[in-house]
Order: structure tokens, then sequence, then C-alpha cells
């Protein structure tokens, strides 16, 4: 089965809006959406909400919202799609999107915050920058045939906890949707064959 590394910052129309910034109210418990953390009761706002950026003029919500904070957000058709068929843990937080005048966009997204990581990468195949032993970004992603066979269909890499990997099921689940939705941007994981 093929796997895929979703880009939450790819932009494929100058209308859609781009988000800078987490849910308001959020505080320092911001950077749990980022690294795969739970959430725990009180620490995501009842009435979440991301106000669209002065500095972008785009004002479309497409349905994989771009944002330069790496969460994934989602419509609620990409979210169903996903909760269909993943095996793995994930909360789902509804969002409300509000636009460049304070006016409520939508209310039908969700921020997808799958929990932990998952060790799928073939570390010696892949090309990966360190620093005093700590990976700073992964320049080629090669999964491990033996690993990625147990991997749930929606998770974080191990190496990178702000890159989003999705299987087939995932896709061919977003398929079925209609109209198509808008703003998917994806790339093809490596997986050479198990020896």
């Amino acid at each position: 089965m093929k796997h895929y590394l979703f880009k939450t910052l790819a932009q494929t129309r100058p209308e859609f809006c781009v988000l800078r910034k987490f849910p308001e109210g959020m505080g320092v418990k911001s950077w749990k959406l980022g690294d795969g953390v739970e959430l725990q009761a009180g620490e995501y706002p009842q009435d979440a909400k991301i106000f669209m950026s002065d500095e972008e003029p785009g004002i479309e919500i497409p349905d994989l919202v771009p944002n330069t904070v790496r969460l994934l957000i989602v419509s609620k058709r990409l979210k169903d799609g996903m909760e269909e068929v993943n095996r793995g843990p994930v909360q789902y937080l509804p969002l409300s999107i509000y636009n460049h005048k304070k006016r409520l966009a939508s209310d039908d997204y969700f921020i997808v915050n799958p929990l932990g990581t998952v060790d799928v990468l073939d570390t010696s195949a892949s090309e990966i920058k360190y620093h005093e032993g700590k990976v700073v970004r992964v320049i080629k992603h090669v999964l491990d045939a033996k690993k990625i066979v147990q991997a749930p269909d929606l998770f974080r890499l191990k190496e990178e906890p702000d890159s989003y990997v999705v299987s087939e099921r995932v896709l061919d689940a977003w398929r079925k949707i209609a109209p198509k939705p808008t703003n998917i941007t994806f790339f093809v994981l490596d997986v050479p064959p198990a020896t």
C-alpha cells in the first residue's frame, strides 16, 4: 500500500486563505497540537477559532487549509473520510474560521491531531540533517517496508512530528467525495522492497 506525505503550507490557488496562528485561547498548550500530544479536558477552547491573516489576500477556505503553524486543518468531509478508515489514535478538534473582517467564514472545520509518532523511516536510506545528534530536518523520506506494515492510516513521523502521513486508504475515501476536495497536496513516499 502506498503512503503519502502532506504539506500543511501548500496553497494551490491564490484565492485560498492562509492561517498563521494557533486557535485563540490555547496559550502555551498550543505546542501539543504540533507534537501529537493529547489535549486534556479544558485545554482546547470549546469555541475554538482562528482568524484569517491580514497579510494574506486569499479568503476562500479549501478542504485542506494551508497554514504556517503546521497543523492539519481540514473540512468536515475530509475529517469524515479519515475517521472512516483510520486505525490509529487521533483527536478531531472542531474549529471555526473567521475572515479578515472578523466574521464567521465557516464552523465546519477540524484540527486533526494524530497522537504520538510512528517509527517507519529507513534512516539509512532517507536524507536527514542532524545537529548534535538531533534531527533538524528530513530532506528525503524513505519508508522501511517492514515497519510501515503495522502503521495506522494517519500518523506523524517519529523524526519529524509536524509531518503528516496518510495511507492509500485515506486517499481512496477522499476520492469518493463530490465535489472533488480542494487543495490536496501530497507527495508519494518511497518504500524500497523488504530484504
